[in-house]
């Protein structure tokens, strides 16, 4: 029933209609609550490193907290206070190194010195049930929040005008959600992961993709930094269009397998701050290590 409607029927009953409503609604305030974020994060950058890192701090706290809290209600056991503080820890670490390849060996141990905390977190306390579920998912919530978006910080010392390179990988994965959103809702009609995610389609994805290249054109005349050539953004773009959906579909997999929609409703139209930033997690790492070892910025 719902297909039909997208498929845009004629013959539309009134609650069918109140239904176009409502998902006109919801991708209203889903554009708008988008567009604040983005906004949010430009701001920080261009306030500066020091207000930039609190928040990506607070970012990376409400994620874990959200993931942690949903996990323990569906009858999973997550060792919540030892990833918080962990989860905290990792961008601060991040923003004191120096960005050396030796130095990222510092932000790598830290993460295994969590996951043996957390081993013997499990290993001491023996009437938990299940404790290698807790132990991967303690770890993993982890890693895929704190770790991955602590690259965001790592970029920060990658030029001299500190903003452009998180700038330019956040907009282009912004452009790339809003336009595979877009083009998604309006032309979706062949499933690209129908078990995981039945509202993503193809059709949205080429649309992101697209987008994403469109915006690594513009980034690249406007941004005007050495590092930022056609190829890089192009590259760029690239990354963004393959690590973006494979986050999404990650945390999709992960509200799959829990049987709920949304990670939390904070976000109007989003969900939770997982539910918006999960494209950003696989997108932050990739395109760190490729500017950081292959541009060599």
């Amino acid at each position: 029933m719902g297909e039909s409607r997208k498929d845009g029927d004629d013959n539309s009953t009134p609650q069918e209609k109140k239904t176009i409503k409502e998902r006109f609604s919801d991708l209203l305030a889903r554009v708008i609550s988008a567009i604040f974020i983005v906004l949010i994060m430009v701001i920080l950058l261009w306030w500066g490193k020091l207000p930039f890192l609190v928040g990506i701090i607070l970012l990376v706290a409400i994620g874990i907290m959200e993931l942690n809290i949903t996990l323990s209600r569906h009858g999973y056991q997550p060792a919540i206070y030892l990833a918080l503080p962990a989860g905290v820890a990792l961008p601060l670490i991040s923003f004191f190194l120096r960005e050396t390849p030796q130095d990222l060996a510092v932000l790598v141990g830290a993460l295994f010195v969590f996951l043996a905390l957390t081993c013997l977190y499990y290993i001491v306390r023996p009437g938990i049930p299940y404790p290698t579920a807790g132990m991967a998912l303690t770890f993993m919530g982890v890693f895929l929040i704190s770790f991955s978006l602590s690259h965001f910080v790592l970029m920060l010392r990658m030029d001299s005008i500190s903003w452009t390179v998180p700038f330019t990988v956040i907009v282009m994965v912004w452009v790339y959600d809003a336009v595979a959103y877009f083009v998604g809702s309006a032309l979706g009609r062949h499933k690209m992961s129908p078990r995981v995610s039945p509202n993503k389609s193809w059709e949205g994805t080429l649309g992101g993709t697209l987008g994403a290249f469109i915006a690594a054109w513009i980034l690249y005349l406007t941004v005007d930094r050495p590092w930022l050539t056609l190829g890089v953004a192009l590259v760029l773009a690239a990354i963004v269009s393959v690590a973006g959906p494979i986050g999404d579909l990650t945390e999709s997999l992960i509200k799959r397998e829990l049987g709920i929609k949304d990670m939390s409703s904070l976000i109007p139209g989003h969900g939770g701050i997982l539910d918006r930033f999960d494209s950003m997690m696989f997108t932050a790492v990739f395109s760190y290590y490729y500017l950081r070892f292959i541009v060599k910025v």
